[in-house]
């Protein structure tokens, strides 16, 4: 039973059903039906329209496999199917949806391998299949998508290397991966990505040492690379990402002293480099960092005084400080409550 149904399948002409959008000569060139009460199957038919560019059927209860009709639409320009309960694999005869520009299909049960045909719908620019069940590798094929601005794959149980062929797509913007079954590095190609804005990678199980190509990012706005495996030292380079207002690498191996360069960072709002192994002092130039909001340095190595230029972020906009408690027997921590953190966590 529909919540809404408003004059559709009426003795009205279609193009004033509710949900059916019409050009000028009465052609429907758009089908709607988000957040309605429906139930069944994406129906077949729907690919007889050959004039349909846009088909939104979102956050219902469709259940069933994707037409593969749907892809022999000559003028499909946008397919949003997210928010379902569909299943089964992206059909190969994606490769036909030549004018395709969004396809959605985040938070269903669509499960199998990411069919490598997806490389040849070369005019994608929005791909979200995030919240599924896909497994296996991320194909290499991915790479030829030189449009794409957006993608999204978050939540699903992909495995395998992130493919080097990925730096090639120098238009894209978001890049979400978390919460995958990686592993590897992250390829130096990434470095090539030069629009990219944001960049989500957390639990992926990839890891390794943090290559300096990320600094070659200047656009980067959010970096997210928490629980993961990476090891190493914090690279200075990273003080390039002048415009990062977000970065997270807590819950990792990474391990030496934290760099001052991370000063020149000079929008971060939230940078949470907890549960790492980093060991020595807090650098004073972190005192630079006036828009900092929140900072989580605890179950690290750390050690000495906060220095007077980071205690006095607290009188500007640092409203979360947290360190380790100081441990005299291990002689790591710090005494610093309240003036010079917001608290103190026996982490170790």
């Amino acid at each position: 039973i529909w919540d809404y149904t408003d004059e559709f399948l009426s003795e009205l002409n279609e193009c004033l059903w509710m949900g059916i959008q019409c050009n000028n000569r009465d052609t429907v060139n758009s089908f709607a039906l988000d957040t309605n009460n429906l139930f069944g199957y994406l129906p077949s038919e729907l690919g007889a329209l050959s004039g349909l560019a846009t088909i939104a059927v979102t956050r219902v209860h469709l259940t069933g496999t994707i037409p593969t009709e749907l892809f022999y639409m000559p003028r499909l320009k946008e397919l949003r199917l997210y928010a379902n309960r569909m299943k089964g694999p992206i059909p190969p005869d994606v490769q036909y949806a030549t004018k395709l520009e969004s396809l959605r299909l985040e938070t269903n049960f669509l499960s199998g391998s990411l069919v490598t045909e997806l490389g040849a719908v070369s005019t994608l620019t929005d791909l979200n299949i995030g919240f599924n069940d896909f497994v296996k590798n991320i194909p290499t094929e991915i790479g030829q998508l030189k449009r794409l601005k957006y993608l999204r794959m978050s939540r699903n149980m992909l495995s395998g290397r992130l493919p080097t062929e990925m730096g090639r797509m120098d238009a894209l913007e978001v890049l979400a991966i978390q919460d995958n079954l990686l592993y590897g590095s992250i390829p130096s190609s990434f470095g090539l990505l030069w629009n990219l804005r944001d960049f989500r990678a957390s639990g992926t199980g990839i890891g390794g040492f943090l290559p300096t190509e990320l600094a070659l990012l200047t656009g980067l706005e959010r970096l997210d690379l928490a629980h993961n495996n990476f090891k190493g030292t914090l690279i200075t380079e990273l003080g390039r990402l002048s415009n990062l207002f977000f970065l997270a690498l807590n819950d990792n191996e990474l391990s030496g002293q934290l760099p001052g360069e991370l000063s020149f960072m000079w929008n971060m709002t939230r940078m949470q480099l907890k549960n790492n192994k980093f060991e020595g002092t807090v650098p004073p130039e972190l005192g630079a960092m006036e828009e900092l909001e929140q900072f989580t340095l605890e179950g690290n190595y750390l050690t000495g005084e906060i220095p007077p230029s980071v205690c006095d972020l607290l009188t500007e906009n640092l409203r979360q400080f947290v360190v380790d408690c100081y441990d005299n027997r291990r002689n790591i921590g710090f005494n610093c409550e309240p003036t010079c953190c917001t608290i103190c966590r026996n982490v170790h």
